[in-house]
C-alpha cells in the first residue's frame, strides 16, 4: 500500500487505501517543513506503506536532501522508497498529465511549473516575502492594507472597508499585527476580495486586474524558461483555491491570451494527490530540481 501527501500553505490532504484525508496542518514560515510533516504523520494511525509520494509547499522549486524526509518515512510508515516532489511540479501533472503547457496554482502562495517535452521550468512560488505576486496572501493583503490606510485618512477605499467589515474586527482584535494570526487573516481576505470584485467592488476590480497582470507574467515566465519554439501550442490549467473564482480564472485567461495567443485553456483533470505518483512513477531516478528519490 502506498501513501500520497499533498502539504499547502492552507492545510494538507493525505490518501490511501482508495480514500483521502485532510488535516488542518499546513506549512508556515515559523516551522520546518520536516516539522509540519512529523505533526501529521503522528494524527495517523500506526501502518505501513512500501513507498510514499510528498507534494510540499515551500521548497521553491528545489527539493532538499531527501535523506530527513525518508528516515522520517521509515520511522512512522516502514517505507522502502519516498519521492520528495515540488508541490507545483505534482500540481502540473495532476492537472494536465505529461501533456505541453503551464499549471498555475493559485493558492495562499503561487507557483507555475511549464512542462515541455519531458523538461520542465518553475517561476515564483518564493514565499510571500520575496514573491507570490497574485496570489491569496497578495489579494488579501492589498485588500486590507488599503482598508485599514483609508480608516486612516491615508486611502480613499471606502469600499473595501464595507466589503471587509468582519475582516477589519478581526484585524482590530489582533495581539501582534506581524505574526502568523495576521498572514492568516490575510490569505482569508483574498476570498471576499475576489468575491467583491465579481459584484462590481470598483477597488477590489483594481486589485484583481492587477493580480492577473502579475500571475499572467508568472506563466509566460515559466513557459519561456522551456525555450519554446515560436507559435507552439501548450495547455493551461490553474488550480488551488483561488480558481473558484470564475470571475479571478476569466481574468487571468485573458491576461494570459494577450501574451501567448497559442494557449489553449482547460479545466484540471485533477489535482495534486494524483498527480504525485503519476509524475514520481513516471521519472525514477528522479528529476532534479523538482523531484528526488530517497531509498532505503
Amino acid at each position: 500500500m502506498d501513501l500520497v501527501l499533498d502539504l499547502g500553505q492552507s492545510g494538507a490532504r493525505v490518501r490511501y487505501a482508495g480514500a483521502d484525508y485532510s488535516f488542518n496542518l499546513s506549512k508556515n514560515s515559523s516551522e520546518p517543513v520536516i516539522g509540519t510533516l512529523q505533526r501529521i504523520f503522528e494524527q495517523m494511525p500506526k501502518q505501513e506503506f512500501e513507498s510514499i509520494f510528498l507534494s510540499l509547499t515551500g521548497l521553491q522549486g528545489v527539493v532538499p536532501n531527501t535523506a530527513p524526509y525518508g528516515n522520517l518515512c521509515r520511522e512512522f510508515f516502514k517505507a522502502n522508497a519516498v519521492a520528495v516532489i515540488d508541490d507545483g511540479l505534482a500540481a502540473y501533472c495532476g492537472a494536465i498529465g505529461l501533456e505541453n503547457g503551464v499549471v498555475l496554482t493559485l493558492g495562499s502562495g503561487v507557483v507555475a511549473i511549464a512542462g515541455r517535452n519531458g523538461s520542465f521550468a518553475h517561476s515564483d512560488g518564493k514565499g510571500p516575502i520575496f514573491g507570490d505576486y497574485g496570489g491569496g496572501f497578495w489579494i488579501g493583503q492589498m485588500g486590507l492594507s488599503k482598508a485599514i490606510a483609508t480608516l486612516d485618512g491615508r486611502e480613499d477605499a471606502h469600499d473595501l472597508v464595507e466589503l471587509l467589515a468582519n475582516e477589519l474586527n478581526s484585524y482590530r482584535a489582533l495581539e501582534n499585527s506581524t505574526g502568523t494570526e495576521a498572514a492568516a487573516l490575510c490569505i482569508s481576505a483574498a476570498k471576499n476580495v475576489l468575491l467583491g470584485a465579481a459584484n462590481n467592488v470598483v477597488s477590489a476590480q483594481v486589485i484583481a486586474k492587477e493580480a492577473a497582470e502579475k500571475l499572467s507574467i508568472t506563466v509566460m515566465s515559466a513557459w519561456q524558461k522551456t525555450q519554446p519554439s515560436k507559435d507552439e501550442a501548450l495547455l493551461i490549467s490553474f488550480l488551488g483555491g483561488l480558481s473558484q473564482s470564475s470571475y479571478f480564472t476569466n481574468l487571468l485567461s485573458k491576461n494570459i491570451a494577450t501574451k501567448i495567443p497559442t494557449a489553449k485553456f482547460i479545466n484540471p483533470a485533477g489535482n495534486h494527490l494524483d498527480g504525485a505518483p503519476v509524475v514520481a512513477r513516471a521519472f525514477p531516478t528522479g528529476l532534479k530540481p523538482l523531484l528526488d528519490w530517497w531509498r532505503a
